[in-house]
């Protein structure tokens, strides 16, 4: 399940500034917009966290974890189960305003693309 009604800003491995590389990928969203969890999971953390906004970490089964960043308001909370396409939060509602949600999948703790798996709907990473 795609988190977000959104357009692809910025691709998984994609060059980045002093020579990194991204290890997840950028929806530009409408104001407002709702954030749905792509997999069924449990919030291990929701919160702000340094200039990244609103985080959610979402753990499945497997050695999964999928991070969100830039929600302007979390709707879940740690220890909660969420189902995937469940609203977990919402994005920048200011008019005028290109919100972006990073989206980074991870397994064993290492990045991997998660436009496969979104897209596919992989029950591997389903709860």
């Amino acid at each position: 399940v795609l988190p977000v009604a959104s357009r692809l800003v910025g691709s998984y491995g994609e060059s980045l500034d002093f020579g990194n590389t991204s290890r997840g990928i950028r929806l530009e969203t409408r104001p407002g917009a709702q954030v749905v969890t792509p997999f069924d999971g449990k919030i291990v953390f929701a919160g702000p966290f340094r200039n990244y906004g609103q985080i959610l970490i979402i753990e499945h089964r497997g050695g999964y974890h999928t991070l969100l960043a830039g929600l302007a308001r979390i709707d879940a909370s740690i220890g909660q189960w969420v189902l995937a396409g469940e609203p977990i939060g919402a994005m920048n509602p200011r008019q005028g305003a290109k919100p972006t949600l990073y989206v980074e999948l991870r397994r064993n703790g290492r990045p991997i693309n998660p436009l496969p798996w979104i897209a596919a709907g992989k029950q591997k990473v389903r709860g």
